[in-house]
């Protein structure tokens, strides 16, 4: 089976373009037709035409499906250390789990567009497939045409920690497929569901030439219940770290409401930032936390030009935000000391303070902070 990636023109895709299986397409309600008689002649006369001319007519050169190195051959984003979220500071990634869900993934694009902050969404590849993932696909191609960034979160969500060689290849391999497919690219990231990935899932995604992307700001939103408390908690665990990669998810209604206000509250410790003379947290692409060893990836052009101008347009943004307001506290009241005594009565007794009489708490469960749900 044959998939076509026109987006990035590799050029292992010349390799096997001589195969004679099936192309794969984008899973769509309708199959794009195949090209006439007159199209083929027409695209022969760009031979003579301005490249750039050539490159929009020119049918994408096409990859052997079968071959997964094929499939997760992104020079950009694969074959890199694994992403821990430390690797930079005064910068911060937003990556979204699960996904995609019709219900919740496009509050969470809107928020993300308004706001011209990238990110990235780890697909649930099980969420794109068959008749009842028509709605997922549409979601995929909209975060693709927007310009953010798609990886495998597997197919099923199932924990890896254990997995043996049949359920890696089930869930990291099938997933590679699918996704590439549908997003005619190849995948260059994988993120284990609930990070959790044995020796020999490294060494699956080492030999794909995947890069393994964690986080280190784990906003637990997937167990939260109070939206202004979540809220809180984000923008809080950002300023603490000084940015770095954020894990949240797409499909909780919670992520969907705050996601929003998370970015707007960012936007507002920016221009305070400016406004005292100090560097601001910039939202950024998740390359900006790719390494080989110890050496930082070389940015691309296109997400650098991103980075400033979203740096560049914050001035303006901040000058049309309206005031910050801090609340008045109320004047307090002289309250006249009495000159005598009061007449109390020893207590023969401890006097027992009325905070003292509640239940003890039982003690909090320790999570393990790495833990994804």
């Amino acid at each position: 089976m044959l998939c076509r990636l026109g987006h990035l023109g590799l050029v292992v895709a010349a390799l096997v373009s001589g195969a004679s299986a099936r192309p794969l397409a984008r899973a769509a309600p309708v199959r794009s037709p195949q090209a006439s008689p007159a199209a083929s002649a027409a695209a022969a006369e760009t031979k003579h035409r301005p490249s750039a001319t050539v490159t929009a007519i020119v049918a994408p050169a096409r990859i052997d499906a079968r071959e997964l190195k094929a499939l997760t051959g992104d020079p950009v984003l694969g074959k890199a250390d694994r992403i821990d979220g430390d690797e930079r500071k005064g910068v911060v990634a937003f990556t979204f789990d699960d996904g995609p869900n019709p219900e919740t993934t496009p509050q969470v694009i809107d928020a993300l567009e308004k706001y011209n902050v990238p990110a990235t969404f780890f697909i649930v590849t099980q969420r794109i497939a068959g008749r009842h993932g028509e709605g997922g696909r549409e979601l995929v191609h909209r975060e693709i045409d927007a310009g953010f960034i798609v990886g495998s979160h597997s197919v099923s969500h199932k924990n890896l920690r254990h997995a043996a060689s049949e359920q890696l290849t089930r869930e990291i391999d099938a997933s590679i497929k699918a996704l590439a497919a549908e997003a005619d690219r190849p995948i260059g990231m994988f993120r284990a569901p609930y990070g959790a990935l044995n020796t020999a899932g490294r060494a699956r995604l080492k030999k794909l030439g995947l890069t393994e992307a964690f986080w280190s700001v784990d906003t637990r939103d997937w167990m939260a219940h109070s939206p202004s408390r979540l809220r809180k908690k984000v923008i809080s665990m950002i300023k603490a770290d000084g940015g770095g990669v954020v894990l949240m998810h797409d499909v909780k209604w919670i992520t969907a409401e705050v996601i929003a206000g998370v970015l707007d509250d960012l936007e507002a410790e920016n221009c305070a930032r400016l406004a005292s003379q100090r560097e601001p947290i910039l939202p950024v692409s998740i390359h900006y936390f790719l390494k080989d060893g110890k050496t930082p990836r070389a940015i691309p052009a296109s997400v650098e030009q991103r980075t400033a101008a979203y740096e560049a347009a914050l001035p303006e943004r901040c000058a049309k935000r309206p005031p910050v307001t801090t609340a008045a506290r109320p004047a307090s009241r002289s309250v006249a000391m009495p000159t005598t005594k009061p007449d109390i009565q020893p207590s023969s007794g401890p006097v027992t303070r009325p905070e003292a009489v509640s239940a003890a708490k039982p003690a909090g469960k320790r999570v393990n902070k790495h833990a994804d749900k």
